[in-house]
């Protein structure tokens, strides 16, 4: 059982900062035995770019990461997901979605699972899944590019169930397929699926059952979150849709607040919504979008700002010590700026320009910066200016996937077309 959630100090906050906590003990609870630090689906443990507590990275480093592992990867931006001493790898070799679990220390691999691959279209040559799979205690849940959804027996890999969503509810491949991580909670996916009949779909993790769905229209590619559950607040489901951000109650669906966010056009909304330890939900995109700061309750979303703070193309954001960090501008226009802003009014601490698009996982009081293009840059959370503690490189290709961070090793594979792979270094 996985449950996603945002640390923050509930103590200090007031119920609109309550709302934004998550229980995740559960969570931890089977995780306990695990040999090391957990990256169990799309953005890390708590599905916001932090990486697990037992995480380090080192105050310098010089010359190259060590290279532990190598493993031939085909098509697709699906990052790698990691719990145990296990690496799942999802990509397309031809019309095969393959589903692969390697083990963490030598990349050998432990079984594999071939599925149709059925998605055709899009304007991207590349054809492979997008979406993280996601690790639970006893299965895989992996979702296609075609908007095929596939649970798998963790042990062996077998087909416990799978749904072709898309078609179910006649959803629209648009620019690049299927390409949002479903949100695992307890005993739920929730899943941006996009459809004339229903935009959002939860599904039941044990058997595959619609629990219930909810608005219609098209996916964006970023995925959902769960503000938590307390005394006094039910669980809620924020959803980028293409064109609004939703909040919908986990137990029954039921819309509590909409947000227009998105445009039509050639746009991609693919960065996933942080929260931020104010308990405001940061949303950004690109393609002349911008950002919006949102602040939840119960029943409503009260928009706080609209900017063009970050306007990320697909690279989501971290959130730590009250500032905002990540990529601003669009891989397809060459690069962009990287940033650093304030949560509470937006207003800019410091850029990096001429910063590739990058991912960017927080680690303690640090950053990892993981450009597309194998750059590498640690610095400390709390610099006044873009002043990194050690700079390296990786292996030449292009790493658009969303890397993973499990203790001192860095789980990363490029997505250029020929040659591709996934990696595991050592960063200590």
């Amino acid at each position: 059982m996985t449950l996603f959630f945002r640390r923050n100090d509930c103590a200090s906050m007031a119920s609109l900062s309550r709302f934004a906590c998550v229980v995740a003990f559960l969570h931890v609870l089977w995780l306990a035995h695990d040999v090391r630090s957990d990256w169990p689906s799309i953005l890390g443990p708590t599905r916001n770019g932090m990486a697990d507590a037992n995480c380090n990275l080192p105050d310098s480093f010089s010359g190259l990461p060590k290279q532990i592992w190598k493993v031939e990867a085909g098509q697709g931006y699906a990052g790698p997901a990691i719990a145990g001493n296990n690496v799942i790898l999802f990509d397309r070799v031809k019309d095969i979605d393959r589903v692969r679990m390697l083990d963490a220390s030598t990349g050998k691999e432990i079984w594999r699972r071939d599925l149709d691959a059925k998605y055709r279209d899009g304007v991207d040559p590349d054809k492979g899944p997008r979406s993280v799979p996601s690790i639970q205690e006893k299965s895989v849940l992996v979702y296609s590019a075609a908007g095929d959804l596939t649970l798998l027996s963790r042990n062996d890999g077998d087909i416990l169930w799978d749904r072709s969503l898309r078609e179910e509810y006649e959803g629209d491949d648009g620019y690049f397929g299927a390409g949002s991580t479903p949100l695992v909670v307890e005993n739920r996916v929730i899943v941006n699926a996009g459809g004339k009949s229903a935009c959002i779909v939860c599904v039941g993790l044990n058997d595959g059952k619609t629990l219930w769905t909810a608005s219609k229209g098209d996916a964006s590619y970023a995925s959902p979150i769960l503000l938590g559950a307390s005394a006094e607040t039910k669980a809620v489901v924020v959803v980028p849709a293409r064109l609004a951000t939703l909040g919908l109650d986990l137990e029954t669906g039921k819309e509590l607040w909409k947000v227009p966010f998105g445009q039509r056009g050639p746009t991609v909304n693919a960065a996933t919504p942080i929260v931020t330890s104010q308990g405001n939900i940061f949303l950004t995109a690109s393609y002349g979008i911008g950002s919006l700061t949102i602040r939840p309750s119960q029943s409503s979303a009260e928009i706080v700002r609209k900017a063009f703070e970050i306007s990320s193309q697909y690279a989501s954001p971290v959130a730590m010590d009250g500032k905002i960090f990540g990529s601003d501008g669009r891989e397809d226009q060459g690069g962009g700026t990287y940033k650093c802003i304030r949560e509470d009014d937006g207003n800019l601490i410091w850029k990096q320009p001429d910063m590739p698009i990058s991912h960017t996982i927080g680690v303690g009081q640090k950053l990892l910066i993981c450009g597309v293009d194998g750059q590498l840059w640690c610095l400390r959370s709390s610099a006044t200016k873009f002043e990194p503690l050690w700079k390296t490189s990786l292996p030449k290709g292009v790493f658009r996937a969303i890397p993973a961070l499990s203790d001192n090793h860095l789980f990363i594979r490029t997505s250029s077309g020929n040659g591709d792979a996934l990696y595991c270094f050592d960063l200590k």
